[in-house]
This record gives C-alpha cells, sequence and structure tokens, in this order.
C-alpha cells in the first residue's frame, strides 16, 4: 500500500476530510435543554430560576447514609448545586451559615439572593453584589471564574410566636439558639442562571443543607449540637427521629414510630413523602411556644415532653400535616388543623391508646362558646383557634355521615385525597364539593347532597354539630372503612417508545420527543370493605386520562396510565397525588466509533458490505438517521435510535468503482479495500481505499507496484439533528 502522506492526490483528499471533521465536532450540540430548541449554528443561551428553598422543597442533607445517596443523585455535570453548612456563632441568638456554588462549565452567569441573612456583613468569595439587588434579601453574582464560589453570612435563630392555639405551650419560641444546641429553619435562598444550551437536558439547581460540626440538618429544619439519631422503615416510609443529648424524651422511639407507622397506614390520602424528619425539641430552660410543629414538607419537631398515642396527641398532629399536599384560602383555612385535631383523637381511639370517652371529651371542646359560635368559612368570626376545636368537631362528624351514607366505602380520607390533588389554593366551596363526591361513590345522588347541606351548614353558619354516642359511633365505625390508598409504584414511571423502556428518575422525569411517559399505580385497599378509586393523570392543569373501579377490602391492584410527548417542552404532571416535572427534549446526536467492510476486495460496480458501530454517549437517547456517502453523495441511511450509555451496529451495501461513480484507473478491475479512522471518538468520517497491483504500470519506476487505482470517501455521519417524526 501506498503511504497517505507520499501521494498530493491522497493528501488533498485526507485533508479535505479532516475539515470536514473538524467542522462537525465544531458544530454546538441542539438547543436550550430548557426548551428543547435547536441551537443553530451558535449555542443558545437560557435562562433558569428558583425560589426560596423553603418554599419549594429543596434537597437535604443530613447523615453519613444520607449524604452518599444525595451525592450520588446529584453527581451530574448539568446541575447547579448550592450547599448550605450551618455552624455555631458566639452571638447568643444567630447561627452562621456558608452557601457554596458548584456551578456546571455551562453555567455562564449565577445570581443567588440571601433572604435569610440578618444585617451583619456578607463574606463572598467569587460574589460580587449585584447592581439591581432587591429589597428582599441580599443579591449575588459569580463573577465567572472561582470555581466553587460562597457566602458566609450570619442568620437570626430565634423565631417567637404570640398565641398559638390549643397546641400552644406557655413560652413563645418555635425556633430558638439556646447556647449549647439549636433547633433553627434552614437558609432561605432564591436563585436564578444562564447557561448554554446542549441536547443532553436544561440546568437545574439541587440544595443541601448540613451541618458543620455536631447536628443535622434537614429540608426545612436543623439540629445544631449533640444528637442520637433513631431510624425506621416502615408503612412505605422511613422515619429519621433526631434525639439531642440536651432532651428527655417522655416517648421512647418505638412509641413515636409506632403512631407514625399506623397512621401512615390508615390514613390513605396520598402525599406520603420518602422520608419524615422529627426532633424531639428539649424543653429544659427553653419556653416553647407551641407543642410541636411542621414545617416544608415532612419537616417536624415535637416538645420532648409529650406522650404517643393519646387522644390529643402532637406526634400524630403534625404527622397528619405532612400528609397535607394542598394550599387553602382563608374559607378553606380551617380543614387543616380541624383535620389533623380530629385524627389524632381517632386513630388513638382505634389503636386503643383512648377509650372512648377521652376521644368524646377532645371533640365536645367543639361545642363550647366562644369557639362555637364561629363560622369556620370566615376567619375574621374567630375570637380564639375554632379550627382545632369546633374544625376537629365538625370534621367528624362529616367523616361520620360518609360513612353511613355509603356504608363505609367513603370517609373524611376520601375528601381529603381530593384536596391533596387540588391545584390551586382549596376553598370551602372546593371541600363541599369533595365531601358531596365522596358520598356520591356509595350513595345516590340525593343522600349525597343531603351530606353536602349539612356540610354546608356546619362550616358557613355558627351552628355547630354535637358529639356522637357509643352507639352511633359503632354504626359509623364498627367496620374499618375502605381506605383506599394510591401510590407510584418502584419503577412506575418509565419511559417508553422505539428509544427505550425502562423506569426513569423523577426529579425531574426527562424524556426526548417521540417518547411517552407510563405511569403505574398501585392501588390498595387496607380498609375492612371495598371502595372505589377514582384517578386521573393531568398534565399542565388538564385530565388527559382517567381510570375508575372498585378494589376488595384488603386488596390490591395496578392501575397504568399513558401519555405521548410529541414536541419539546416543560410539563407538569399529576397523577395519584404526586406532583412529577417531564422535561421533553431532542435526543441527542448518535457517535459512529468504528466501521468495518465485508470483504478485503473488491470488484469495481459490485457492491460491499459497510458497517458501522454507532453509540451514545449522551445522559439523554440519542437518535438520528445515519448516512453513507460516497464521495459526497448519499448512497444509504440507517436510522438509529439509542438509550444512554448503548451501542449497536448498522450496515448497508455500498458499491465502489464506476457503477458507483467513482472513476476506476488502469486496467486491473480488483482492489484491496481497507478502512482508515474514525480517528477518535468524535470522528464521524471514514476513508476506504481501493488499492491493487495494475498491469503494466509502474509507481516511481520500480517494477510491480502500480499507483493507487482510487479513493475512495466514504463518509458515515450523523447528521441529521432532529428526530424522526411518527
Amino acid at each position: 500500500m501506498t503511504r497517505s502522506g507520499s501521494d498530493p492526490a491522497v493528501r488533498s483528499v485526507l485533508a479535505v476530510l479532516l475539515v470536514a471533521m473538524l467542522l462537525a465536532a465544531a458544530l454546538p450540540a441542539a438547543g436550550s435543554a430548557a426548551v428543547g430548541e435547536r441551537a443553530g449554528a451558535a449555542e443558545h443561551v437560557s435562562h433558569g430560576s428558583v425560589g426560596p428553598a423553603s418554599l419549594d422543597g429543596g434537597e437535604s442533607v443530613s447523615s453519613a447514609a444520607d449524604r452518599a445517596a444525595r451525592t450520588a443523585q446529584a453527581d451530574d455535570s448539568d446541575a447547579i448545586r448550592l450547599r448550605n453548612e450551618l455552624f455555631a456563632t458566639d452571638e447568643r441568638g444567630t447561627v452562621g451559615v456558608t452557601t457554596r456554588a458548584e456551578i456546571p462549565d455551562r453555567v455562564t452567569e449565577l445570581r443567588v439572593t440571601l433572604l435569610s441573612a440578618n444585617d451583619a456583613a456578607v463574606e463572598a468569595d467569587g460574589f460580587e453584589p449585584a447592581d439591581d439587588a432587591g429589597a428582599d434579601g441580599s443579591t449575588w453574582a459569580w463573577d465567572g471564574e472561582t470555581a466553587t464560589p460562597s457566602l458566609t453570612y450570619a442568620m437570626d435563630a430565634n423565631d417567637t410566636v404570640e398565641e398559638a392555639g390549643p397546641l400552644g405551650a406557655r413560652g413563645s419560641y418555635r425556633f430558638v439558639d439556646a447556647g449549647e444546641w439549636a433547633l433553627v429553619r434552614t437558609p432561605r435562598t432564591r436563585a436564578s442562571w444562564s447557561y448554554t444550551g446542549r441536547y443532553d437536558g436544561q440546568v437545574r439547581l439541587t440544595r443541601e443543607n448540613a451541618v458543620d460540626g455536631e447536628g443535622v440538618a434537614s429540608q426545612a429544619m436543623a439540629f445544631l449540637g449533640p444528637y442520637e439519631e433513631h431510624v425506621r422503615e416502615a408503612g412505605g416510609q422511613r422515619y429519621r427521629l433526631i434525639v439531642p443529648a440536651s432532651a428527655d424524651l417522655e416517648a421512647p422511639p418505638e412509641e413515636v414510630f409506632g403512631v407514625f407507622e399506623s397512621v401512615s397506614t390508615a390514613l390513605q390520602v396520598g402525599a406520603r413523602d420518602e422520608t419524615v424528619f422529627a426532633v424531639a425539641a428539649p424543653t429544659g430552660d427553653v419556653g416553647w411556644g407551641v407543642r410541636g410543629l411542621q414545617v416544608g414538607d415532612a419537616d417536624l419537631w415535637v416538645r420532648d415532653a409529650e406522650p404517643a398515642g393519646t387522644a390529643t396527641d402532637v406526634w400524630t398532629h403534625e404527622y397528619v400535616h405532612t400528609r397535607q399536599a394542598y394550599r387553602t384560602d382563608a374559607s378553606g383555612r380551617w380543614i387543616t388543623e380541624a383535620s389533623a385535631t380530629y385524627y389524632a383523637a381517632l386513630f388513638a381511639l382505634d389503636r386503643g391508646a383512648a377509650d372512648f370517652e377521652e376521644f368524646e371529651r377532645t371533640l365536645a371542646r367543639g361545642e363550647r362558646d366562644p369557639d362555637a359560635s364561629a363560622v369556620l368559612a370566615d376567619p375574621g368570626t374567630w375570637e380564639r383557634n375554632p379550627d382545632y376545636t369546633k374544625g376537629a368537631l365538625v370534621a367528624g362528624e362529616i367523616d361520620r355521615r360518609l360513612r353511613v351514607a355509603t356504608d363505609g366505602s367513603a370517609s373524611l380520607a376520601t375528601v381529603l385525597r381530593e384536596l391533596n390533588a387540588a391545584d390551586g389554593p382549596v376553598t370551602n366551596e372546593d371541600i363541599l364539593d369533595a365531601i358531596e363526591a365522596a358520598a356520591a361513590e356509595g350513595a345516590d345522588a340525593e343522600t349525597a347532597a343531603a351530606v353536602r347541606a349539612e356540610a354546608e351548614r356546619l362550616t358557613t353558619t355558627r351552628a355547630t354539630a354535637e358529639t356522637w354516642d357509643r352507639g352511633a359511633h359503632a354504626e359509623a365505625f364498627g367496620e374499618t372503612p375502605a381506605q383506599v390508598g394510591y401510590a407510584l409504584a418502584d419503577d412506575g414511571v418509565r419511559a417508553t417508545g422505539e428509544y427505550r423502556d425502562r423506569p426513569v428518575a423523577r426529579g425531574p422525569v426527562e424524556l426526548v420527543a417521540g417518547e411517552t411517559l407510563a405511569a403505574a399505580v398501585d392501588v390498595a385497599n387496607t380498609g375492612g370493605v371495598a371502595g372505589e378509586y377514582d384517578l386521573a393523570l393531568t398534565v399542565d392543569g388538564d385530565a388527559v386520562a382517567t381510570r375508575t373501579g372498585t378494589v376488595d377490602a384488603g386488596a390490591e391492584t395496578t392501575v397504568r396510565f399513558e401519555r405521548a410527548f410529541a414536541e419539546p417542552g416543560e410539563h407538569a404532571v399529576r397523577v395519584a397525588g404526586e406532583r412529577l416535572t417531564v422535561v421533553v427534549s431532542e435526543p441527542a446526536p448518535p457517535s459512529v466509533r468504528g466501521v468495518s467492510t465485508a470483504a478485503e476486495r473488491v470488484t469495481a460496480g459490485d457492491p460491499v458490505r459497510v458497517t458501522a458501530t454507532v453509540g451514545n454517549d449522551a445522559r439523554l437517547p440519542a437518535g438520528a438517521d445515519v448516512e453513507f456517502r460516497v464521495d459526497g453523495e448519499t448512497v444509504a441511511t440507517a436510522p438509529v435510535r439509542l438509550d444512554s450509555g448503548d451501542q449497536t451496529t448498522v450496515a448497508r451495501n455500498v458499491t465502489l468503482g464506476e457503477s458507483g461513480g467513482t472513476r476506476v484507473i488502469g486496467g486491473d478491475r480488483e482492489a484491496n479495500v481497507s478502512v482508515v479512522g474514525p480517528v477518535d471518538g468524535a470522528s464521524t468520517t471514514v476513508t476506504v481505499e481501493r488499492n491493487g497491483p495494475v498491469a503494466g504500470a509502474t509507481d516511481d519506476g520500480v517494477p510491480g507496484f502500480g499507483p493507487v487505482a482510487a479513493v475512495l470517501a466514504l463518509i458515515v455521519a450523523a447528521v441529521t439533528f432532529g428526530r424522526r417524526r411518527p
């Protein structure tokens, strides 16, 4: 074979191919992951922003096991990581915070607003004060150079309350720095950023909270100081109980876990978070303003002196709050504390931790003025906290009437499950609608309307209910009612289509255009009678599919939904009380990793089988039409659809020589065929050389060797960056 560098014609061909390779490599990847647009000749700049961490479900890091899991989850080149490290200070009533940022290469700008910093100076490393900082906090702009910029500042630790209702205590603190220890909210930040567009998904933000030194942090609260952690996994959740060294826990951890597990099983309303984070707050010298408090999604604290399992059990009360995913307006506000108070009493009765007299006394508080005369749907009429007292009694009466009207197939839990699925703030009218719909599951329209009318009278007028006796309780609650609960299956979120058919991560769900989201919902009835289920899959607020049916007592079934997404974009999807963000992008381009031919010799005009090995190194699926070219002309194509990390081979017959448009020099009609390239992993160019002896010809006067008969350029390129439309 003649060396490619020894012939000027060969050098010219290879130079052209090299330029083509460099141009292909220089093209930007597809457009913004945020909107899935093509970038064209220049990279597209996209923007993102996220509000306060305590309001939008930021990530948490608080133990070695959690830290490893969270780090693995956030180990993503497309994630901005904000890590808040809390530490003790010498100034009583404050804690220190260092907010560090890890910034992907694609990010060009990052702005962080500190919403929790007090008036003390901020120490900045790699951040500069923003010119247009708002009045709600100090805003800082990344200098664009520092690899891991940070902001160190002080945060006020103490949070007080003047009046806290029936669950109030004698003090005023809700969060406090006690000196030797501190129980505080986690820092609140807001972030916005810009980044360059690529194929493999949008840049997103993850948040972590940690304690520098002894302590533990979760999403919405942190404890600074020595502690012991107890963990149990039960009821479909992981419970973390933090017991500070300075706490004297009245209820043993096993009793607290027993309460959480039993309530989790009995309360089939959806909105079950993966982890519940609970702190036993030391009483000691601290005057707490409340007996317990729930913040964030599933973080709570309860005073260490509180027992577990009584009719006024605070552990149950605060846990119920973690299962309330809805928001309310003023008229619907009463249902939140009412249902938590009522369920604490009912579940204690069901477990045998409280007798009927204690249960009755707890609800009877709603019969006494001034709370009894308040209008629940009008907080302007409240003198104290009737949502805890009259509200609990009314919630119980609604529960009892629903059970009687439907023979136990519906209950107050049916109503709360419907409220948890609401997109906007819940009004009292929404509550009444949900009550009527629940009654209609097992009763005729007239009966359902009557249940609604009574609920309306009890919530929109000064009338109140009366506690029921043992006989009425046995009639309504004698049989465990249907407890139909929904939960996404362990592998219940899948991406299906021509690229893949497998479970995918949920935060967010990343698809490519043309793929289908498949959701599997486990429906279980842990009650004593058959119950009905009514499920809907909503996309951007619109119900696109519904499923209804009946599940027997003690039985379970799986309900499936599918939704195809044809175009790039971001969508809010809800199913079974779960909220999913679905980000749809264009598929990434595959890359040709190698090419081979089926024969070493070929006759001009005859076909040769060319096989290309194609892979996908991107995080998202890849799809394109691989093109086989001879002399710059496409002679064959092969569609390729690959999951992330996969590879495949595609083959086509390619004709070389005169019939293929390539001139053959000399009388020899056969030649050796060899493959040169790809040069590297990003190359999509392969050169096939036809070499062989030509009778009677010489090269530089040396007998027996002919010149190169022809150089055939076979270019295999993933040039179709758009997806193939169905």
